[in-house]
This record gives C-alpha cells, structure tokens and sequence, in this order.
C-alpha cells in the first residue's frame, strides 16, 4: 500500500512540474509581448549560468559571477515593475518552495520533503482507516482519566493496569513481528475502558515503521468477507483482509452471527493469517468466556493462544464519563 500511494504521489508531483512550467512559460510569453528586452536579459541570465557551469567544470574561475546575476535580476525586476507586472512574476512557480515541487531535498543523499511526508502520511492514514483518528496515539493516551483506586481482586488499580497496558502494547507495535506473541493482541473489556484507542494507537505506530495496516470493524470486515463469497467483485477487499501485514480488527462480536456463516469465515481469516505469519489486533466487549461460546473453540483456540496472541482483559469503569 505504501509503495502505490507513493509512486501515485510521486507521479502527481511530476504533473505539477510540468503544470508550473506552462505557467512560467505563458506568463513569459506575456511579458515577452509587452517588454521584449526582459527575453533578452532572462536569455543573458540564463547564458550567464551556462557559462559558470563550463568554466567550473573546465577548472576556471567565474569571473564576478554573482555580482552580474544581481544586475540582471535588478534590472529585469524594474522592468517588470515598470510595465505593470509585479517583481516577482516571473520568479519559478511552486507551491514547495524548499523541493520546489519535486517532493525531495538534499545531495546527493536524497530525503523527502516534508510537503510530500505530510501528504503521504494523510494519505496513508486514510487508506488504512486512520483518518479521523490522528489524535489516538501513545503521546495523547491520559492515564489521569483513568481512577486510581485498586480494582476489587485485581491488586492494582485502573490506571496502573492501564499504564502497564500501554507500555506492552507499545512496545510490541514497536518491535512487531520480533516478539514472542508474534500472531496479534486482543483486546477483552467493557466499553469505555480505551480498547479502541489503543487500537489506533498501535495502528499509528505500526504505519510509521512503514508496515501496510488495515483498521476496519468487524462488521465491515464481515460484509468484505460475504460480497467476496457471493461475487468475484469483492475479491481485491478480500485480498487486503488476507494479506495486509497486520489488520486491526475492532469491536469484534457486533456483527451479525448469520449461522454457518459468520464463524466460518472468521475461522478462516483468522487460520490463514496465521499461517502466513499475519498479525492480528482485536477489540471485543465480550469476556473471553463469551468469546470462545459465540466463535466455538475452533477460533478461541487461534485469538486466546497466549504463546501466540497477547491477551489484554481489561477491567474498571467507563472513562468516557471522566472526560
């Protein structure tokens, strides 16, 4: 995904150089036709360059070189100026003026500008479902929303749990497919205690390290599934699902439970990932025990293998109320 979204950028980056070079050629063209003599001095300019080039590579050294250029250009800016046209108007037209519109800085190492990182980041954002979850991140995540009062039978409170959570979760999207828990993480709780954001969290991580991510609910997931079922127009969505290097899976157990249906094809998504060394990450509001009654053994035995998958069951009060 990244590699298509970057060439397809790189390619409208190409179109808007050609689109500022009709630009500064009609409005050349322009000023041409009113004040033949700033042709003339912009040919001069342009020679002057030339001339600097070949007398460097040939080991000569320009002879007042930059003092002539700020003649050329003071006396074509006053033209300009002087036939109704502003000073600059003839200056290279681009929106980026530090890559000017080629999305690259640099030499001979080259980087990317950061006209071109901004975009490709919303655009990847976009495509993996992140889009209007930016703000869903490790540096956002607010452990004081969560109370600090131990949690009946568990020994600690919600924020340390929490904290806790956040530092593992982190450090596998940091370290993923190197750690031990290589095939996903589910997330197990009741709403409002920051399963989904952590989601995204993870998300965000994982596309920065330049992984393709998939963030979907599990209901779009299953209409994916079933339109590829029933017709070949669904495959390419279908392929995505199989083979994107980690798909984040959320709110799983809302969708519909169409009998010999929804848990075959989940099985099936969830086995062949497996087997090819393709992560998953998932949120449910269902306990585990109601997981393993609603999916059947066969796919809690792939989601609950904690030598496989992380296990996150997350407990305390709804959040959403402290904000």
């Amino acid at each position: 995904m990244r590699r298509e979204i970057l060439l397809q950028l790189e390619n409208e980056y190409e179109e808007r150089r050609r689109e500022n070079d009709r630009i500064f050629f009609a409005r050349r063209a322009e000023v041409e036709e009113k004040c033949p003599e700033i042709g003339r001095l912009m040919d001069a300019r342009q020679e002057l360059i030339f001339s600097s080039v070949r007398g460097m590579i040939l080991g000569h050294q320009p002879d007042r070189i930059p003092e002539k250029m700020d003649e050329l250009t003071a006396r074509i800016r006053r033209l300009l100026v002087e036939n109704g046209f502003s000073e600059n108007y003839l200056e290279p037209v681009c929106r980026c003026p530090v890559c000017r519109d080629t999305g690259y800085v640099g030499e001979p190492i080259r980087e990317m500008c950061s006209c071109m990182q901004k975009e490709l980041t919303r655009r990847l954002y976009a495509e993996s479902g992140l889009g209007d979850q930016r703000e869903q991140t490790y540096e956002t995540f607010r452990l004081e929303l969560f109370p600090d009062t131990v949690i009946p039978g568990l020994g600690c409170s919600q924020r340390q749990m929490m904290e806790m959570i956040r530092d593992m979760t982190k450090t596998w999207a940091e370290q993923w497919p190197k750690v031990r828990e290589n095939c996903g993480v589910v997330f197990s709780g009741a709403s409002g205690l920051g399963k989904t954001f952590l989601l995204h969290a993870m998300a965000r991580v994982m596309l920065d390290r330049g992984l393709n991510v998939l963030v979907l609910s599990s209901y779009r997931a299953q209409e994916i599934m079933r339109k590829a079922y029933f017709s070949k127009d669904g495959q390419d969505d279908l392929d995505l699902l199989m083979n994107t290097d980690v798909l984040f899976l959320d709110d799983l157990g809302t969708e519909p439970l169409l009998d010999n249906v929804t848990v075959s094809q989940f099985f099936n998504l969830f086995n062949e990932r497996q087997n090819h060394q393709k992560a998953c990450v998932i949120s449910t509001n269902l306990s585990l025990k109601n997981l393993r009654e609603r999916y059947t053994e066969r796919i809690a035995s792939r989601l609950l293998d904690r030598s496989r998958m992380m296990v996150v069951e997350m407990r305390g009060e709804d959040i959403r109320k402290n904000r």
